[in-house]
């Protein structure tokens, strides 16, 4: 490989340590999975096979999560390798509405999720540190913001019902000793 510059070798390290970090903690969650596969065997082969599995997985991942990195940060047009890095990004709202959603509980109650949903159309400008070739990707994102939930109790509802009937009640009694004078 040739003589990387200081940028390069940023971008190359920055790469390297997300691709370690996501061997590692998938390799750590396999070699879990075949620890408990391996549930019947003999402590050191469970232990042994838990832990070959592991560094397979781990290795693996690593050398598949580099190489797409590599692949991402490589040039199209002078095929430099890790030189591209994004320099821009840019939103644009298109859309935002208030959304809700509800959801029947167990007890009869209803649970109430409300939110802002925007759509944003997002620019991003990456350039190459060797040519300068610029390239942009753009894509649309949905975010939810000011989410809350509350809970409509059904108790509530029965007190409240309640309370409405014994003053319909009380009315109605009113009007019939009235009546009766």
């Amino acid at each position: 490989m040739t003589q990387l510059s200081n940028e390069q070798e940023t971008l190359r390290a920055s790469i390297k340590k997300g691709a370690i970090i996501g061997g590692v903690v998938l390799g750590l969650i396999v070699a879990a999975l075949a620890y408990w596969i391996l549930g019947g065997q003999d402590g050191m082969i469970r232990k042994g096979g838990a832990a070959v599995a592991g560094l397979i997985a781990a290795g693996g991942l690593y050398a598949k999560f580099m190489s797409s990195g590599a692949d991402g940060a490589k040039c199209n047009e002078c095929n430099a390798a890790f030189s591209v890095s994004r320099s821009d990004k840019t939103e644009t709202l298109i859309k935002s509405e208030a959304r809700e959603s509800r959801k029947e509980l167990e007890n009869g109650d209803t649970e109430i999720s409300t939110w802002v949903e925007e759509v944003f159309d997002v620019d991003d400008t990456y350039i190459c540190s060797k040519c300068g070739d610029v390239t942009h990707k753009t894509y649309k994102t949905t975010r939810k913001r000011d989410e809350k939930t509350v809970v409509k109790s059904v108790a509530k509802k029965a007190e409240d019902s309640g309370k409405s009937n014994s003053r319909a009640k009380a009315k109605q009694s009113k009007g019939n000793t009235q009546r009766k004078s």
